[in-house]
């Protein structure tokens, strides 16, 4: 590559990002100098972007692996570490509480005669409120059950609403990838290219369309 052949290589964008440019320098090694260079088949510079990508390309297949393998070695002794520490202190308390319950055993026998009696006062008034929170419940039973049909007929209606929109997602996307496809086929070929040769995916057809406006019939 001569300074001459390089010199109609015009930067425009760079004096505008001065910063970025400097840290990308400082971080990635990577400046105009080198793209130029490379860009005009210098041979080291060639060697150094390939030798670069191979990296990138390493580095981002492996990494998420070992990321994840390595939070899983994470989580799992912590988890491990977390499951000893309350083994040992539940076996601590069930062994302060067998030892607890002899001495407790007296004091219960005592309080039985006492709380039989307080039972029996209590379980009117218990089955007064159990009746009125069994209304309770029964009230909030039949409005979910409500909710959750209403709910369902919004799922139903969504659903139907989705698969008639399909076609016409799946056309703006077959649109978006011919508009790149014809740019390729220009870039590569020039004046020489022939976008008819692209095939065209058309998923809208007069069914569709007549199933899509049913559909809106129904749920407006």
């Amino acid at each position: 590559m001569s300074k001459t052949t390089s010199r109609y290589v015009k930067d425009h964008v760079s004096s505008f990002g001065k910063q970025v440019k400097k840290a990308t320098a400082k971080h990635f090694a990577i400046n105009n100098a080198l793209i130029v260079k490379a860009a005009l088949g210098d041979e080291k510079a060639c060697k150094q972007i390939s030798d670069m990508g191979q990296v990138g390309e390493r580095l981002s297949l492996a990494m998420p692996v070992i990321q994840q393998n390595a939070l899983n070695y994470i989580e799992g002794i912590k988890e491990y570490n977390t499951a000893l520490a309350a083994i040992y202190k539940a076996g601590g308390d069930s062994s302060l509480a067998i030892d607890k319950v002899g001495t407790d055993l007296s004091l219960a026998n005592t309080k039985y005669q006492n709380k039989l009696e307080e039972y029996k006062t209590k379980l009117f008034a218990d089955l007064r409120a159990e009746e009125e929170r069994h209304n309770d419940v029964m009230d909030v039973i039949e409005l979910k059950a409500w909710v959750d049909a209403h709910v369902r007929e919004v799922d139903a209606i969504a659903g139907q609403e989705s698969i008639s929109n399909a076609p016409y997602l799946k056309q703006l996307q077959a649109d978006r990838e011919l508009s790149k496809q014809r740019m390729l086929h220009w870039l590569q070929h020039g004046s020489e290219s022939d976008a008819s040769l692209i095939p065209e995916k058309h998923y809208i057809t007069n069914p569709i369309k007549r199933f899509w406006r049913e559909v809106r019939g129904i749920f407006n």
